[in-house]
């Protein structure tokens, strides 16, 4: 078994309807889905994260860090 792990679940996330912890036969799937998840939280839901898929073996991890354009604008307030 293959597995998505999100690290951070920011608001955005908890509210796509995306499950952590998905659970796939094949790791070409699991792949699969992860640029899938990958590509919609970055272009569709979260503009505060970026989230980027890393292959760890039976583990695929979908890290985050604060997006560099969210920082600047923060630091104007």
């Amino acid at each position: 078994m293959y597995t998505i792990h999100i690290e951070n679940e920011c608001n955005c996330f908890k509210k796509s309807g995306f499950e952590n912890d998905q659970t796939f036969e094949t790791k070409s799937d699991a792949l699969m889905k992860a640029k899938i998840m990958e590509c919609r939280m970055n272009q569709e839901f979260c503009h505060t994260h970026y989230f980027e898929a890393e292959d760890r073996g039976d583990v695929i991890v979908m890290g985050s860090v604060v997006r560099a354009d969210y920082e600047d604008d923060e630091d104007d307030y």
